[in-house]
């Protein structure tokens, strides 16, 4: 855990990190060590080292430890953003960075990974990531520029959503008078980006998000609570540097090789049509579209929510991000009616899930709007949609009263109803003020059987792929450090059949989804593979899932300059798989912690999986032999030390 030496950084990479502690009000920069890079990579390989690295020392003894320390919503729970050594790079599907922290959802270790412009433009500005510590006694606002970085007062931006803010942000940059007279850069060519909150993470709701150029939204694990806590509203970013990849040569001819790829891959021109709703009609025929909280395999009015009723309804037209061919984000927009608003970004397959079917809300306009109020106010639509049809089940059955809080809770299918209740949340009115808590929390205050009617996993609401469909998403929802997360592996991708990867043995044949066997061993390669992949080389799982893990691991050397073969990357990955199961259990995560809820593992009677449960003794049996984790759940010894993890299990005691 020592300080890394300055050394000339490798390919790919702005060279530093930007350190910032806004009780002090304090900041600098600390270089990129070589050897650093090439233990962690990148994203949350870095973002987990950091992270722990700041909290070691407060973790002095077990009382500490069960004392829960730190608080997810207190000055002391370190945030860390980090980009890949992709990020930034000229070519499709690698614009992804990732944020963590303490979760005050789940109080377990919290990520999110999301793509966009943010994380391009702050390499651009010369740095690799963010280590923000401390809490401001005022609102504040993190400007960045061309290796320079200072707070600024942002008392003006508190209280606006996030469109709003960028807005501000992005103008005060050019014309600095309406901001604090701060003078912009000289010769500016556009403008920066913004990462931002709204009033849903300044009002603390536990599934606040972090959103970006409107539509790119770090969503998951209530990272915009830890920044209300911390009275930080924004950060703007803005660079001019252009980052050299090692290799320029050996990467072109790789970029031409994978242009025929793409062009010939159906599944990116699916992406390209439809963007990820074209998730919808595929799901169907699997059975994977869960349906009024996870209870229901048929419905009616499910084309309603489908890709033709979007694009004749929504009139969407392709975004996309930071220098990315794909293009599967939508923009939307409803020029009149009760849901009219004006052009911005649409929802995405998980939204029309979790605002749509799982609520059995069939009116697209009303997910489009309640979309675009939770980007504007900052929420999670997964975590978001998920708590209100849980609401749902237990007003149904008796257990919860909304009048009890002066409210009402909507209907199954009020699309109205749908909207109005996510406004309520981010302010915390009424019912809101309950639901905003997030599910698992919220089924703790209610009491009784409240937590039968739940969906989560250690407290996070499963993501929008059924494991009675896939049964190794079971397995994946079960032991992700994070909760329920199907994106930490390729494991869904393998099993559904999106991605194909050869070279990884546990990953080459095609697997039949209403499986249990073998499962086990599949994900764990999964999560190997998939976090060098996606947490810490910075590649897309959508646009990504057509390079073979050869072209993965050749693009990450031409870039860096590296010498990585595969067994050097899944090496990487397997670290920190362990790094973010061992934070969440540094936070209290254990063996009983490793569970499906009853919904999502009870047999549906009809549908494409009728009939199918996923037998969750034998995977977790299995899965804990191949990890090597004791009965309590945590790692034994040997795997630690086998990844070179030995300060983490000091700290775990084992």
């Amino acid at each position: 855990m020592g300080a890394r030496s300055a050394v000339t950084h490798p390919g790919g990479y702005a060279g530093a990190f930007l350190f910032v502690d806004l009780s002090r009000g304090e900041i600098r920069s600390e270089p990129l060590d070589a050897g650093f890079a090439r233990r962690y990579l990148g994203g949350l390989g870095f973002g987990t080292r950091f992270f722990l690295e700041q909290l070691a020392p407060a973790f002095d003894g077990p009382d500490r430890r069960r004392n829960g320390f730190p608080d997810p919503v207190g000055p002391d729970n370190p945030f860390v953003l980090m980009a890949g050594p992709l990020t930034g790079a000229p070519m499709h599907a690698v614009a992804r960075w990732t944020v963590g922290a303490r979760s005050p959802l789940t109080g377990l270790w919290g990520e999110a990974n999301v793509g966009g412009f943010f994380g391009a433009e702050l390499k651009a500005a010369g740095y690799d990531g963010l280590v923000i510590t401390g809490a401001s006694s005022r609102p504040v606002y993190l400007h960045i520029e061309d290796g320079r970085g200072e707070l600024r007062d942002a008392a003006a931006l508190w209280g606006l959503d996030t469109y709003a803010t960028e807005q501000a942000l992005v103008t005060a940059a050019q014309t600095p008078a309406e901001l604090g007279g701060h003078q912009p850069a000289r010769g500016s060519r556009r403008p920066g980006q913004v990462l931002s909150i709204g009033p849903a993470g300044e009002n603390l709701v536990r599934f606040a998000c972090l959103v970006n150029h409107q539509g790119h939204v770090a969503g998951r694990t209530g990272m915009g609570a830890v920044w209300g806590a911390k009275r930080l509203k924004a950060i703007y970013v803005r660079g001019s540097r252009r980052l050299a990849p090692a290799h320029p040569d050996r990467l072109a001819v790789l970029r031409a090789e994978l242009e025929e790829v793409y062009r010939e891959s159906i599944v990116i021109e699916a992406l390209r049509a439809f963007g990820t709703p074209t998730q919808w009609d595929i799901g169907a025929v699997m059975g994977d579209v869960p349906m009024r909280n996870w209870s229901q395999a048929v419905w009616d009015r499910f084309d309603d929510l489908g890709p033709l009723t979007y694009e004749r309804k929504l009139a969407p037209r392709a975004r996309t991000c930071f220098a990315c061919g794909v293009r599967c984000k939508r923009e939307v927009e409803i020029s009149s009616g009760p849901f009219a608003f004006p052009r911005g970004p649409g929802p995405e397959y998980e939204t029309l899930v979790s605002l749509g079917s799982l609520c059995l809300n069939s009116d697209i306009e009303a997910v489009a709007r309640a979309n675009d109020a939770c980007n504007r106010l900052g929420l999670d639509t997964i975590s978001c949609g998920a708590t209100l049809a849980w609401a749902m089940t237990c007003r149904d059955a008796g257990i919860l009263d909304p009048s009890d809080y002066g409210d009402t809770c909507p209907d199954w299918g009020d699309g109205a109803g749908t909207v109005e209740m996510v406004e309520r949340i981010a302010r915390r009115e009424g019912l809101g003020a309950l639901l905003g808590e997030g599910s698992a929390l919220a089924a703790a205050r209610v009491g009784g059987a409240a937590a039968d009617c739940l969906t989560t996993v250690k407290g996070l609401e499963a993501p929008f792929h059924d494991a009675r469909a896939f049964h190794g998403m079971g397995l994946a929802y079960a032991v992700s450090p994070r909760g329920a997360c199907h994106m930490s592996g390729v494991g869904y991708w393998v099993e559904s059949g999106g991605m194909y990867l050869p070279e990884i043995e546990a990953l080459a044949e095609p697997v039949d989804g209403m499986t249990s066997a073998g499962k086990a061993a599949l994900h764990a390669a999964s999560q190997d593979y998939g976090t060098f992949f996606s947490s810490c080389a910075g590649f897309c799982n959508l646009g990504g899932m057509v390079l073979s893990a050869t072209q993965a691991v050749a693009m990450v050397n031409h870039v860096t300059g590296f010498d990585y073969d595969l067994d050097e990357v899944t090496e990487v990955g397997r670290r920190v798989w362990y790094m973010k199961r061992g934070l969440s259990h540094l936070f209290g995560a254990r063996a009983a912690d490793d569970q499906l809820p009853p919904l999502l593992v009870t047999a549906l009677e009809e549908g494409p999986t009728a009939g199918s449960t996923p037998d969750m003794s034998l995977m977790l049996r299995e899965f804990y032999a191949l990890r090597r984790l004791r009965p309590d759940g945590l790692p034994s010894q040997d795997a630690l030390l086998e990844v070179g993890l030995d300060d983490l299990a000091e700290l775990l005691g084992v």
